[in-house]
Parts: structure tokens; sequence; C-alpha cells
């Protein structure tokens, strides 16, 4: 099966991703966030490990071919793109070094760029499908 560049890059963001979701989500716990949102650590490591699944899954399920996997990454890679824009941008933008300093702060926009990025290729390759 040829595989054309809106299934590369929407392949190849959605791998970048799982990579940034990963990082940033360690990123979160030592930062303080399952407190935050009043979770338990150990729930809050189900949870984490339930989204990681999926998005595995889905990468797997779209490299096999699923028009409908890719409406999975698209969702995925919008909807936490705009939690993290929402919930971390200002954090970020403010003067002095947030959390780790750069290396959180390149987690954070890592993970939104590559979310958006899935996102449009994901709507592309859906597109395309029709």
């Amino acid at each position: 099966m040829a595989m054309d560049s809106n299934r590369k890059v929407a392949l190849i963001s959605a791998c970048i991703f799982s990579g940034f979701a990963s990082a940033h989500l360690i990123d979160e716990f030592v930062w303080g966030a399952p407190k935050e949102f009043h979770l338990s650590v150990e729930f809050t490591q189900i949870l984490a490990l339930a989204f990681m699944l999926s998005l595995v899954g889905l990468v797997v399920s779209a490299a096999l071919g699923s028009s409908s996997a890719f409406t999975g990454l698209a969702l995925t890679g919008f909807l936490i793109a705009l939690a993290d824009i929402l919930k971390h941008l200002f954090e970020i933008l403010q003067s002095g070094p947030w959390r780790s300093g750069f290396v959180s702060e390149f987690l954070a926009l890592g993970l939104i760029v590559s979310g958006v990025v899935m996102f449009t290729a994901s709507c592309r390759v859906r597109r395309a499908d029709r």
C-alpha cells in the first residue's frame, strides 16, 4: 500500500506527539498535577496508562490503514493541544523560568506543536478519504 504524504506526516507527528506526551506527563507528575486536580497518584497513573495505550492503538490502526483511526488522532491532537494551550501557555509566557525552565517549556510547546500538526495532517487524510 502506497502512503501519501498526509498519511506519513500524520503518522510521524503522532509518534513525535507520543514521545512529547509521555515526557510531558512525567513533568506534570513532578509538578503536582494529580494533587492540583484532586486525584490520587494511583488513579492518575491508570489514566496516563489508558491514554498512552489508546494513543498507541490509534497510531497502529492508522498505520494499518484505518480511516477512523485518523479521526481519533485528529481529535486527540486538537483536544490535547487546546488543553495545554489553555493550561500552560500563559504560565510559560510570564517572566522568569516556568517549572524546570527550558525543558518543561520545550515539552509543553513540543506537545502543542506536534498535536496541531497531527490534527491538521489527520484531517487532511480524512478529507482525502471521502
